[in-house]
């Protein structure tokens, strides 16, 4: 081995070995490396151990549930509660040990109505390493807030209640359906999009629930031709003498359906009715871009979504559009033609059908004008008007100094909770305090 020279105090030569380092580095090998592998190992095991016994508390939540569903036990007033042994659930096959640790654990559940939810209050006093007394130190102080990601929790619910003066407005104007949001509100209903009508709820009021009364509305238009008294020899509707044809009668008299829009004048005719107007470059902006109607190119304002398209170009041009007269040309004797009827009057035995017009729709009406002897020519239309009223509610200050306990409030008011909630005079209300098992 290697060795050093050193001097003692009087200055004489020293001899001395080197001193192996060997058992200080292995110790230190064994406490950097072994101990946090050991203590890796035990984090790993521990979140096993948890993530596993989570598994069990889920299953053992479903199942409590789909018992309480199948047996009608469901809580279904706020902060009530129903008490499940364990038990139960394996005998009824709600529950089987292959989710349990393989074991049939011992314990109950308690299943408490927390809003629009369930809180289940597990205490398993038997269930290998997922017992909770075993596994948990205890409860936590109450907590006036839910405490999340925790594992196990309890509820106590308390309970105070309120002097209630319910109150009824009167009903608001009748709604169009274009009137209305799409989206239901949180009282279940579509809603008007403007609320400046509706009925006024004073400040100290809170409404707790918005009715709704719908009726139909009906308008109708009738199709209506013109009839005639003798077959005769006739010649189609044309706007010109078709060959083989004398004479054009003039009671038959029908026109075109009016073309569409131009920007070229259709050419003048002895038969034709020119319309014009006045085109443009409908538009409106989303994104700062503009977006045009008919792909920017001139539109008559008659025959474009003047709400959705509220912009227009200042360039303007001339537009046109056109109908042509026709008649029934004829040989020999003339035809009498009436007016236009739905029904054949009594001197006339043949409908023309190729004269058919349809008349405006009438004006809208709370009743139904179609009957059996009309349908053939008549066509309805319906539509819903919904008018809203508002029920609310103005609330006392809270009876009681502070918020108890269910049997607290039972013995103090002398009624039952679930008989105390419906009466009308009165108002509920459920607080909460919160625990979990601490580990």
């Amino acid at each position: 081995m290697r060795r050093n020279s050193y001097v003692d105090n009087q200055g004489n030569a020293i001899d001395q070995g080197f001193v192996s380092k060997k058992p200080i580095l292995n110790f230190f090998f064994v406490f950097g490396t072994i101990v946090p592998l050991i203590l890796i190992g035990l984090i790993i095991y521990t979140a096993v151990i948890n993530n596993n016994c989570n598994n069990v508390y889920n299953q053992i939540k479903k199942s409590t549930l789909e018992y309480l569903k199948e047996t009608n036990q469901k809580p279904i007033i706020e902060g009530d509660s129903v008490t499940v042994s364990l038990s139960k659930l394996y005998k009824g096959k709600y529950l089987n040990t292959f989710y349990t640790n393989k074991t049939t654990c011992v314990g109950t559940v308690k299943a408490t109505k927390y809003k629009n939810d369930f809180i289940y209050t597990i205490d398993l006093t038997t269930c290998k390493s997922c017992t909770t007394s075993d596994k948990y130190k205890g409860w936590s102080e109450e907590l006036n807030y839910y405490p999340k990601n925790k594992v196990l929790i309890d509820v106590t619910p308390y309970y105070n209640y309120y002097q209630r003066q319910t109150v009824v407005t009167n009903w608001s104007r009748y709604y169009e359906k274009e009137e209305l949001k799409t989206k239901k509100s949180k009282y279940g209903i579509n809603i008007p999009k403007d609320k400046n009508n509706l009925p006024t709820v004073p400040e100290e009021g809170s409404v707790v629930e918005i009715q709704k009364q719908e009726i139909l509305n009906y308008r109708y238009k009738d199709k209506r031709w013109k009839w005639y008294d003798i077959p005769g020899n006739y010649s189609a509707f044309s706007s010109e003498k078709p060959d083989g044809y004398t004479t054009k009668d003039e009671g038959s008299k029908i026109y075109t359906d009016w073309s569409e829009y131009s920007l070229t004048h259709p050419g003048e005719k002895p038969y034709r009715e020119v319309q014009q107007t006045t085109g443009y470059q409908f538009y409106y902006v989303k994104d700062g871009k503009k977006v045009y109607a008919n792909n920017k190119n001139y539109v008559a304002a008659e025959t474009v979504d003047q709400k959705k398209y509220t912009l227009r170009e200042n360039k303007t041009v001339s537009m046109y559009r056109y109908r042509d007269a026709k008649w029934r040309w004829y040989n020999g004797t003339k035809r009498k033609y009436s007016g236009y009827y739905s029904e054949r009057p009594s001197a006339f035995k043949y409908r023309d059908d190729e004269t058919v017009m349809t008349t405006e729709y009438s004006s809208w009406s709370d009743k139904s004008s179609l009957t059996p002897s009309n349908k053939s020519y008549r066509t309805e239309e319906t539509k819903v008007l919904t008018r809203f009223r508002f029920v609310y509610e103005i609330l006392s200050d809270p009876v009681l100094k502070t918020p108890v306990t269910k049997k607290q409030f039972e013995n103090l008011i002398g009624i039952k909770v679930e008989n105390f909630i419906p009466l009308e005079n009165y108002k509920m209300e459920v607080s909460y305090k919160f625990k979990y098992r601490k580990r």
